[in-house]
């Protein structure tokens, strides 16, 4: 029984322990992974990709790095928020206005920011509302139709026809019995 050896086919992997923690540290920061991979000596954004196929730790611990990242931008905007509010306090003590345009210029910032937060760990800085339909004790919903008829268009015959078809049908359901009824 002969074994056949695989020949490795393209270059060696540039995979290293060290090379995923450095990559894992900065998305941890709050770079994106294309700016990470625009940066010497870093993998190409498909290269990433295919290691976090290859390696499944690398891709938990990329996607941990990124749900820590949202607190990152969270702090950032915590910190303008509060540089604002410092700026407005000052001059209103002083009985100044606020330079055009700064107010609307951190707020953008600070909108980004949480915007970045909530992309990177929408379970805790999304805006994102989630709804749950459950029915009874969180089982399915059910779903019940009820059909109305118009019968005040009918002769007072056919509505004694329509009330004996119907209780044949109730007789013969009590009953259990399953035959066919036709109207005459």
């Amino acid at each position: 029984m002969a074994t056949s050896i695989k020949n490795k086919v393209g270059r060696p992997s540039l995979y290293t322990q060290e090379l995923a923690d450095e990559i894992i540290e900065l998305i941890r920061n709050g770079c994106s992974e294309r700016e990470i991979c625009r940066k010497r000596g870093m993998p190409s954004l498909k290269t990433l990709w295919n290691w976090k196929d290859q390696h499944p730790e690398f891709l938990r611990q990329s996607a941990r790095a990124r749900a820590d990242s949202a607190e990152f931008y969270n702090d950032q905007r915590q910190k303008k928020a509060d540089e604002l509010y410092k700026i407005a306090k000052k001059h209103l003590k002083m009985g100044l206005d606020i330079p055009k345009g700064v107010v609307e210029a951190i707020k953008v910032s600070i909108q980004e920011d949480a915007r970045e937060a909530g992309l990177r760990d929408d379970s805790r800085y999304g805006d994102r509302k989630r709804v749950a339909l459950t029915g009874a004790d969180g089982g399915a919903v059910k779903v019940e139709t009820k059909q109305q008829y118009d019968l005040s268009n009918l002769s007072v015959s056919d509505l004694e026809k329509l009330e004996a078809i119907l209780n044949g049908i109730n007789k013969s359901s009590d009953a259990g019995g399953s035959e066919n009824l036709e109207s005459s």
